[in-house]
C-alpha cells in the first residue's frame, strides 16, 4: 500500500512537471530541500516556440534534460524508513530499497553519493538514472562528483554537458551495470509512464538497458499522424519552393512529405501505393526512413512513439504487440518481434520545387489539424507552430547533443549531415555538404560499384552491380558518371554513352541509401567507410 501511495504522488509531481508552459519552462519549483522524485529539465520549451491562441496548450517541447534547481539547505531533512531505521545507518543495497519504495531528493543525493564512493564503475548507470529525474541542485552536484570519480572525467558542473558526456563514456565503454539494475530501471521509469515498467521488463541486455533513456514525453507523448489528409500540387499554396520534403515512390503512387510536419510529430503510418508504411523521422539524429509496416505472415503493424531513446535516437513502439525499434536499423530489440527487421523503401530529401518537377502528380499533406485527446476530455488539444525550420531550431544551431551516445571519431562534426548507405555488410557515410558540390560519380562499396547522384539535400544511390555488357573502367572506383536528360528517377538511373555512343545506354536500380547526424551513424556502424577520406579533408 505504501509504494502504491508513493507512485500517486510521485506521478501527480510529474504530470505537474510535465505541464509546464513558456513561461515557466523549468517546470514548477520545490521549496523544500527534500521533495518527491522529478525528472530534471521536464519538457524545456524550445525559446522557439509558437504556441497557438488559448485553449491549446504548449505542444510537446524540442526537449533538453536541463537542470532546473530550487534553492538547497545545508541539512536535508531524511524521510523516515518503513521499519524505522535511520536512512542513514543503512547499507547502499538497502538504501536502494527505500528509495524504490519512496522516491524523494535526499534519497536520491545520499545514493548517489555513497556510489560514487564505492569506486565501482557499474553504478555509473545508476547515477546517470538518478542525475536525470533528481530535480534538486543537491542531486545534480552529488551526481556530478560521483561520476567525476568514477569515470577519472573532471565534471563541467554543467547538467547538460555532464549527462552527455558521462553517459557517452558509459555507452562506449560498455560496463555492466550489474544485478538489480533491471528493477531499479523499471521501477524508477514507471514513476514518469507506468507502461515503461512493462515494456523495459522486455529488454533483456542490461547494458542496452543501462543505454536508454527518456526523452521528454510519454508514450504517444508526440502524436503520430495517422493516415493524414492529402493535397494535391495545386491545393498546396502554402508550400515554398525550397522547403524540403521527404519524396516516396511504391507502386507508381508519388507522395511529399513536408519536414516541417515530421519534424513536429516524427512518425506517421500511411498507405502509399496499396502498400502500409510507417515513415520515420528522428529529429535528434535528423533521419527520415520508410518501412513497410507488413510482417512476413502478412500482418500489419501501427506505430508510435515511446518516448524512450537510445544514443540519441528514437525507440518506437507498435501497438499490436508492444515490442520496442531501434529507428535508425528497423529491427526489434525487445518484445514479442524481437529481431524482426522491417522492409525499407528509399526516401529523397529534396526540394519542394525539385520533387514537383519530377513527380507533378505526386500528393503531398494537408496541415495537421490540432491533436485531441477524447479518452481525457480535460486534456487540452495540441497544436504545433508548422513554419519551415521552426522545429528544434535551438538543438540545430547548437554543436552539443543533448542525450548520450557512443563516442564518436571526429572525422566528422557530431551534427555534420551525412548520406549513409548500409549494403552487403558494408557501411560507407558520406559529407553531404561536400557531396552537394559534386557531379554523378561511382562509389565502389566492398565489390560493388555505386553511382552517387547528389542533389541539393540530399543524394540518391543507384546499383550497377549487374549490369552486362559495360566495359568495367567504367564502373572504376570514383570515375565521373553520365547521367542523361531527365534520366534521375526515383527508382532508376538512366545513363549515358558508357560505350562511347550517345543515347541512354543503361537503365540502374535505385537502392536505400539514408540521411542522418555524423554520430547517430557511426554509432550503428562503427566500422563504416567515410568520404571524402580523411587525407582528402
Amino acid at each position: 500500500m505504501r509504494k502504491l501511495i508513493c507512485v500517486a504522488v510521485a506521478v501527480s509531481v510529474l504530470v505537474a512537471a510535465c505541464s509546464t508552459s513558456q513561461e515557466d519552462p523549468g517546470g514548477a519549483s520545490v521549496a523544500e530541500s527534500t521533495t518527491t522524485l522529478a525528472p530534471s529539465g521536464v519538457d524545456v520549451v524550445d525559446d522557439s516556440e509558437v504556441v497557438e491562441a488559448a485553449p491549446i496548450e504548449t505542444a510537446p517541447s524540442d526537449t533538453a534534460p536541463t537542470d532546473t534547481v530550487p534553492p538547497t539547505t545545508t541539512e536535508p531533512f531524511f524521510p523516515g524508513t518503513e521499519d524505522g531505521r535511520p536512512f542513514l545507518e543503512l547499507t547502499l543495497l538497502e538504501k536502494i530499497d527505500e528509495f524504490l519504495e519512496l522516491p524523494n531528493t535526499a534519497f536520491a543525493a545520499n545514493i548517489a553519493g555513497e556510489m560514487g564512493l564505492s569506486g565501482e564503475q557499474r553504478w555509473v548507470p545508476w547515477i546517470l538514472d538518478v542525475m536525470r529525474f533528481g530535480g534538486t541542485q543537491d542531486v545534480t552536484l552529488a551526481s556530478m562528483r560521483a561520476l567525476q570519480t568514477l569515470t577519472g572525467i573532471e565534471s563541467t558542473q554543467d547538467f547538460s554537458s555532464d549527462y552527455v558526456r558521462y553517459g557517452s563514456w558509459y555507452r562506449t565503454n560498455g560496463i555492466d551495470p550489474g544485478e538489480g539494475y533491471e528493477i531499479w530501471k523499471r521501477v524508477l521509469y514507471a514513476y514518469v509512464e507506468y507502461q515503461y515498467e512493462d515494456l523495459l521488463a522486455q529488454v533483456t541486455d542490461r547494458v542496452k538497458l543501462g543505454a536508454i533513456q527518456w526523452g521528454g514525453v510519454r508514450r504517444g507523448g508526440i502524436p503520430e499522424l495517422n493516415n493524414p489528409e492529402r493535397l494535391t500540387p495545386a491545393e498546396a499554396d502554402f508550400m515554398t519552393p525550397e522547403e524540403l520534403v521527404l519524396g516516396v515512390v511504391i507502386g507508381g503512387e508519388a507522395g511529399a512529405y513536408p519536414v516541417r510536419f515530421l519534424a513536429r510529430h516524427e512518425l506517421l503510418n500511411d498507405v502509399v501505393g496499396g502498400v502500409p508504411v510507417a515513415l520515420g523521422y528522428c529529429t535528434l539524429c535528423l533521419t527520415a526512413l520508410m518501412f513497410d509496416r507488413r510482417l512476413p505472415n502478412g500482418d500489419k503493424l501501427t506505430f508510435q512513439t515511446s518516448g524512450l531513446l537510445v544514443d540519441s535516437n528514437k525507440i518506437m513502439i507498435d501497438n499490436e504487440t508492444e515490442s520496442l525499434w531501434n529507428h535508425l536499423s528497423g529491427t526489434a530489440f525487445a518484445g514479442p518481434l524481437a529481431g524482426t527487421k522491417l522492409d525499407q523503401y528509399p526516401v529523397a530529401t529534396v526540394r519542394w520545387a525539385d520533387w514537383l518537377a519530377d513527380h507533378p502528380d505526386t500528393f503531398t499533406l494537408d496541415t495537421p489539424p490540432p491533436t485531441y485527446y477524447p479518452e481525457m476530455p480535460e486534456r487540452p488539444p495540441i497544436a504545433y507552430d508548422y513554419t519551415p525550420g521552426a522545429a528544434y531550431r535551438t538543438y540545430y544551431s547548437s554543436e552539443e547533443l543533448w542525450f548520450p551516445t557512443f563516442e564518436t571519431p571526429d572525422v566528422f562534426e557530431l551534427k555534420d549531415e551525412v548520406v549513409t548507405i548500409d549494403r552487403n555488410g558494408h557501411a560507407l557515410a558520406l559529407d553531404l555538404a561536400v557531396l552537394e558540390t559534386e557531379d554523378p560519380f561511382v562509389y565502389v562499396l566492398g565489390k560493388e560499384p555505386l553511382v552517387i547522384v547528389p542533389n541539393q539535400g540530399g543524394a540518391r544511390v543507384y546499383s550497377a552491380a549487374d549490369v552486362e555488357g559495360v566495359p568495367a573502367p567504367a564502373w572504376r572506383h570514383r570515375a565521373p558518371v553520365e547521367v542523361a536528360p531527365g534520366g534521375v528517377l526515383h527508382d532508376q538511373l538512366l545513363v549515358n554513352g558508357l560505350d562511347r555512343r550517345n543515347g541512354v545506354d543503361i537503365r540502374l536500380p535505385r537502392i536505400v541509401s539514408s540521411q542522418s547526424f555524423w554520430f547517430a551513424w557511426y554509432g550503428l556502424h562503427p566500422d563504416t567507410e567515410i568520404w571524402p577520406p580523411v587525407d582528402e579533408k
